[in-house]
């Protein structure tokens, strides 16, 4: 549900996202490009293992998300298979469990319960979860795998569809970051989401680059960084 103008207009501050997006340069986004439509998968396990990182990313910082990720994303060292078939209806919670809470990266209980819930429905039916369908927008898709996914809401479910199609996604996690940089709290301002987010996509329409692009330029300039590979190297196995 999108606020009046009037409204969205007096409470949302875009100086700094202009200021931004003017200071994006064209080799900027011809690099970025490059290096994240290498890393776009082209598996359904890779698809799968997009899905896990967003999960270890809930409420922790991208050093513990790495780690958290790199523990299970070996994922048949937690699940029962004969050759190419997968039964995660019979995935080994215990084993899973031990997995994240070794890592450190908290939240273990609800982690173990989110990611083998999904890790059913996903190897049940990967289509619903591996592309939106043709009559779908990329917000209709979004909103629809939100409901459908337990432990990941809009800017997490926005966040996974980003690494499946980096250069392609029409939405954007709309992080606490990106909250604060339109001068709101996301704790507070929730209700906006739809609103930056538009706003993000339609800036990045403008400067002619994905809405995730603009935002790993975003994100990896406010960690003093080249580029992404600081993080999402961890991606590329």
């Amino acid at each position: 549900m999108f606020l009046s103008d009037e409204i969205v207009a007096k409470m949302i501050k875009i100086e700094k996202v202009e200021k931004f997006f003017d200071s994006i340069k064209d080799n900027e986004i011809a690099s970025y490009n490059e290096y994240w439509a290498e890393l776009k998968p082209q598996t359904t396990s890779g698809i799968f293992r997009r899905y896990l990182f967003a999960f270890m990313s809930v409420h922790t910082s991208w050093e513990m998300n790495c780690k958290g990720y790199n523990a299970i994303k070996q994922y048949r060292a937690w699940v029962l298979s004969q050759g190419d078939q997968i039964e995660f209806w019979n995935y080994n919670a215990d084993k899973l469990f031990k997995k994240i809470q070794d890592s450190r990266v908290g939240m273990q209980n609800n982690r173990t319960r989110y990611i083998g819930q999904f890790a059913e429905k996903f190897w049940d039916n990967p289509s619903e979860y591996t592309n939106k369908q043709d009559e779908e927008s990329w917000t209709d898709w979004r909103n629809r795998l939100q409901k459908n996914i337990l432990g990941l809401g809009k800017a997490k479910t926005s966040f996974a569809i980003e690494m499946l199609f980096p250069i392609q996604a029409q939405v954007a996690c709309m992080d606490t970051h990106l909250f604060q940089v339109y001068g709101l709290d996301q704790t507070k301002n929730t209700r906006l989401y739809f609103d930056i987010e538009k706003d993000w996509v339609d800036r990045s329409e403008k400067r002619g680059l994905a809405p995730y692009m603009a935002r790993c330029i975003y994100w990896d300039r406010n960690q003093n960084r080249k580029n992404s590979r600081y993080w999402s190297k961890v991606l590329e196995k």
